[in-house]
């Protein structure tokens, strides 16, 4: 077969992680197919990718009209992956579609946009009624395209990210002890993940802990990554008080994120809602253990390795903090079973099953 790639988004934070990763172990499996990746050549040739595939240039702005059209050489594959409900309607019936999450469409207090509604609704009426397959990154995402846009169950196949453990990996502490020099970071610190956005709560764990830094009952600070070295906008009035206890982290290379969790005390992950979740299994997959929102699609992912507290009520997750902070052994407790859970993702197997489902 002629398969085509939309590789356009192999740069973005999570969609990328995917490409990227599926694209380095699909070879590895004998395929006699033909592959081709479109997007812009220049940025796939900085990847190193396996020499076999064939790079078609193809630079149409993602989430734009113009995407609908795809590329004329789409009208040659037998199949097409296309990575996000972004997809060229115009091929569209031999688009194999993977959906990561819907939290445009189900976080609407934070997204009220309403031509995103209409877009996300009406995309996902054309990819039910004609796409060839459906890709979920999770159960959770799948059972919210069939609640809230009526697909069946048989269209959809669940195929989980992976982590990547030839970087994930626990190192020898003199390379954390570098890494935290490196970066000016203290000797402790409790580290969060997540861009931006509001239904990542970030502001949830800030007002919480907060109570802790100005009382003087705490004087360990956040590490804040994933904001590119910035506090968002929609927190810097709330954290003006205790700006010295937190520590926003610049961007770093993705061989150095291991490093990052590794050197942290655990990892607090409070989102609202998720259709994966990278960070916790990132973290885990280093030995740092996860406190963790029990909200969406986490339970499913982390199962019983992590500490679970509910990401709206603040007085229960402060109680937890406080027992399992306040002495090193209860918090230890969840990195054996967490490096456990992070051993079941894999990007071999997730390269593996989506050549399956090629096949099929």
């Amino acid at each position: 077969m002629k398969i085509g790639i939309d590789c356009r988004m192999i740069e973005f934070s999570g969609i990328g992680i995917r490409i990227e990763h599926i694209l380095k172990y699909l070879p590895e499996k004998k395929s006699t197919h033909l592959f081709y990746l479109f997007g812009n050549a220049d940025v796939l040739r900085k990847f190193n990718l396996d020499p076999s595939y064939e790079i078609i240039d193809y630079k149409k702005p993602v989430y734009s009209i113009t995407e609908f059209f795809g590329h004329k050489k789409m009208r040659e594959m037998d199949l097409l992956d296309i990575p996000h409900f972004n997809v060229p309607v115009l091929f569209l019936q031999k688009c194999i579609v993977t959906i990561h999450d819907i939290i445009p469409y189900k976080m609407w207090s934070f997204n009220r946009s309403f031509l995103k509604r209409l877009y996300i609704q009406s995309v996902l009426f054309l990819i039910r009624k004609f796409a060839k397959k459906i890709i979920s990154v999770s159960q959770h995402t799948k059972d919210d395209l069939v609640t809230e846009f009526k697909f069946h169950p048989d269209q959809i196949h669940v195929i989980y990210n992976g982590i990547d453990h030839e970087i994930f990996k626990v190192s020898l502490q003199k390379k954390v002890t570098h890494f935290k020099q490196k970066y000016d970071l203290p000797p402790e610190y409790f580290l969060t993940v997540g861009i931006g956005k509001e239904h990542k709560n970030l502001n949830f764990v800030l007002n919480a802990l907060s109570q802790y830094w100005l009382k003087n009952k705490l004087r360990i600070p956040l590490v804040l990554a994933g904001g590119m070295g910035q506090i968002p906008d929609y927190l810097q009035a709330m954290t003006s008080s205790y700006r010295k206890f937190i520590i926003p982290f610049p961007k770093v290379d993705y061989s150095e994120l291991p490093l990052l969790y590794q050197g942290a005390k655990c990892l607090i992950y409070p989102s609202l809602y998720e259709g994966f979740g990278f960070p916790p299994v990132e973290a885990q997959s280093v030995g740092c253990p996860v406190l963790s929102s029990n909200a969406s699609v986490l339970p499913e992912i982390l199962k019983n390795s992590v500490f679970y507290f509910d990401p709206r009520n603040e007085a229960s997750f402060l109680d937890l903090f406080k027992k399992v902070t306040s002495k090193t052994k209860i918090l230890r407790s969840k990195v054996s079973p967490g490096l456990k859970n992070a051993k079941r993702f894999d990007w071999h197997k997730t390269a593996e099953m989506t050549l399956d489902l090629y096949e099929n």
